[in-house]
């Protein structure tokens, strides 16, 4: 439940947060400092939380120093990998991708300075990521995308406008119509221009799609179940920025393919400091594939999944 303080509530909020998290009073000596009881210093201090006066940030250097992100490194590809501590019990596929977003924008915050660039291939996780992103840490950076607009991936950006701002996006959507439409567009200065600016990122982020009914891709509305059957069929595993690929990272061909307008998974691979964010038990061939094909540097993602790469 969020809640709602009145001006009052609000100021005692942020003299509360200050005596709590800078002056490393306990709760009972914020009480006894504000007049107030112990309850009402920790409903002040989730107003805090919820009114955004008080930001919590887990330093991602802490996540890539757990056991099973050292053993990814030491057993696959990466140069890096970032794993979210398990929370118990069953998770829905939202709240999963929180936690691992959550994760990805402290990794990115490393990153950030006046003048950097970060490159964006569009998925939902990714997306959340950003919106995780403040203004302060967004100053000066460039961010550019590395394919074709998602139309909802794109609304969900838009709950951050610092990111939008800093955003530059190619003037198309993922999928066009045709082959000939997708090479006139990738011709045009306009998306040859961001895609350029992508190429100098000093890192790109960009999502991990799974081949199955139901996926990513298809609840997007970029392709339909029949375009992924076919993709599954020729042996694809996997997705990212509007290209599929197979066990060991080779590109796949199907029906959709030259119809996309995207940097490309070969020139993905070429970059530095890919960073892949997925996480699900349904996503694991996928991980698995885009690691083969050396298109991810670093990987963020939860515990269940790292347990589970490293269990195969």
């Amino acid at each position: 439940m969020v809640l709602t303080p009145g001006a009052g509530d609000l100021d005692l909020a942020v003299r509360a947060a200050w005596l709590y998290y800078e002056d490393g009073l306990t709760q009972a000596q914020v009480a006894a400092r504000l007049f107030v009881s112990r309850q009402t210093v920790g409903r002040l201090l989730e107003t805090a939380r919820q009114q955004g006066i008080v930001r919590i940030e887990m330093d991602a250097n802490y996540l890539a120093a757990l056991g099973l992100a050292n053993a990814l490194r030491d057993r696959t590809p990466l140069t890096d990998a970032v794993v979210v501590p398990t929370l118990g019990g069953t998770l829905t596929r939202e709240r999963t991708n929180e936690r691992v977003a959550a994760a990805l924008a402290a990794y990115v915050r490393r990153f950030l300075r006046p003048g950097v660039v970060v490159g964006v291939g569009w998925a939902d996780t990714v997306a959340r990521a950003l919106t995780m992103l403040s203004a302060e840490s967004l100053e000066g950076v460039t961010l550019a995308s590395a394919a074709g607009t998602i139309d909802n991936v794109a609304q969900l950006v838009s709950e951050n406008p610092t990111a939008v701002r800093r955003l530059r996006t190619v003037p198309s959507p993922l999928f066009v119509s045709s082959v000939e439409l997708a090479e006139s567009l990738l011709a045009e200065d306009t998306v040859a221009t961001v895609f350029e600016l992508a190429r100098s990122a000093t890192l790109t982020l960009t999502g991990v799609g799974a081949v199955r009914p139901g996926g990513s891709a298809v609840r997007t509305g970029m392709v339909t179940d029949d375009d992924v059957a076919a993709y599954a069929a020729a042996g694809a595993v996997g997705d990212m920025i509007g290209q599929w690929f197979g066990r060991r990272g080779e590109i796949i061909d199907g029906p959709v393919s030259g119809r996309a307008v995207t940097l490309g998974l070969d020139a993905l691979r070429a970059l530095p400091n890919v960073v892949g964010v997925a996480a699900g038990e349904d996503k694991i061939d996928a991980i698995r594939g885009a690691i083969a094909g050396r298109y991810l540097d670093v990987l963020v993602t939860d515990e269940p999944t790292a347990q589970a790469l490293l269990g195969r």
